[in-house]
């Protein structure tokens, strides 16, 4: 019979403990009646052992091909074992018996393993169980002992009071740990994601580096051809281009030298980066109309080197969007609430699969025309500097982006 559940697992611990615990109820009944002479009653507990031992192999028959279980199914096995113990220490003199307290052990896994409202049930189940062992077993035993009875009823208030500290303790304790691990993946995937960007930006670097001597040889090249073809059609074609390359050279050399200075970097106008992004797609896409509405006042906003580009980066895939429908219109509006700037960015494209709206501009994924490695950027530039990103499909078609920036001294 093959298991999928390991040792490691819940699941496997709860089974092994159940198991080691079935062979020493055995070895410990065993001694009782061999050495100590003790007036115990054979058939029913060797019985419940048993039934304990049959449920046992039954839970392992069920769950062999389950690598974890459900908190329901995990619940339901503590409350069997919280059964089981009480039913055999109601035939081994209930509440007086030594290992009474062994009733505490499956509220704590419990606390370890399930959620607080599932640990409460196994408390409960543990505690009714103990009350049931002390009324209905114990106390018709003992009414002629005062001071038995005093000190049972010490022993029932001093379960209590352990089944309440002790759960509550280890929960508080699984709750923090489960905290810090949460916070210590989601730092793993931040120091991921840099890293990523470090080497995307490094990448860039050196293509950018190797392709100004090509574009410098071009320049010359060009100048050649007008001295001897001025009106030629295809040297007057070549100039737009190249024209271009070396201004988004240029443009790269600007940005590193402001990453460079980045801690002189200064507060940013919105007048001046909504006019920087009608400039430069008016360069790079001078087809398509951009719609530009400051719906209130201009602010400023924090300055960082890179949020020209990114922002850039959200109307480009605009425009991309819009190519490949034939359309030309992109609106953009602006505007500013509760010490934040907004700037949504409208396209008429067929939208994104939505599938990919909760990963696409936090990782790398497939998109239509790469790896959707301009968002990624985007998304951590504005993450730096206390931004959001939020990408929508819209009803009418199309994909609303919107960007939500803190205004300097807003509070």
């Amino acid at each position: 019979m093959v298991i999928a559940f390991s040792p490691q697992s819940a699941l496997g611990q709860l089974l092994l403990l159940r198991s080691i615990a079935i062979v020493l109820q055995l070895i410990l009944v065993i001694i009782s009646i061999l050495l100590l002479d003790k007036d115990i009653p054979h058939r029913p507990v060797f019985t419940i052992i048993a039934l304990e031992s049959v449920f046992q192999l039954f839970s392992i028959f069920i769950y062999r091909r389950s690598r974890e279980i459900s908190e329901r199914a995990m619940t339901l096995q503590l409350v069997a074992d919280v059964l089981f113990l009480s039913v055999l220490l109601s035939f081994l003199g209930g509440a007086s018996n030594a290992f009474v307290s062994l009733l505490l052990l499956p509220c704590i896994i419990a606390a370890v393993t399930v959620s607080i409202g599932y640990v409460l049930f196994v408390s409960a189940s543990a505690l009714s169980a103990y009350g049931y062992l002390y009324v209905a077993v114990t106390m018709p035993m003992h009414h002629h002992g005062m001071h038995m009875g005093e000190h049972l009823l010490g022993m029932f208030v001093n379960f209590v009071f352990m089944v309440v500290v002790t759960v509550g303790v280890v929960a508080l304790l699984v709750k923090r740990i489960r905290e810090r691990e949460a916070l210590l993946a989601k730092t793993r995937e931040k120091q991921l994601q840099q890293e990523q960007l470090l080497a995307l930006g490094s990448a860039a670097a050196q293509v950018t580096h190797q392709l100004a001597t090509p574009i410098a040889h071009l320049s010359l090249l060009l100048e050649e051809l007008q001295e001897d073809y001025p009106n030629h059609p295809a040297v007057k074609e070549m100039v737009a281009p190249i024209s271009q390359c070396r201004t988004q050279l240029d443009g790269f050399r600007d940005q590193t030298e402001l990453l460079k200075l980045k801690g002189q970097s200064q507060a940013q106008s919105t007048d001046y980066i909504l006019s920087q992004l009608e400039e430069l797609m008016a360069l790079q896409y001078p087809k398509q109309t951009i719609d530009i509405v400051e719906q209130t006042t201009p602010v400023s906003i924090q300055g960082d080197p890179m949020l020209i580009p990114s922002l850039l980066n959200l109307v480009v895939n605009a425009a991309k969007a819009n190519e490949r429908t034939g359309m030309t219109q992109i609106d953009l509006r602006a505007f500013s609430k509760n010490g934040f700037w907004y700037l949504t960015i409208k396209d008429q494209g067929r939208g994104i699969a939505q599938q990919k709206l909760d990963t696409i501009g936090k990782s790398v994924v497939d998109s239509d025309s790469g790896f959707g490695m301009a968002l990624l950027l985007t998304h951590a530039t504005l993450e730096r500097i206390q931004g959001e990103l939020k990408l929508e499909n819209m009803a009418q078609g199309g994909v609303l982006s919107t960007a939500k920036l803190p205004i300097v001294g807003a509070e």
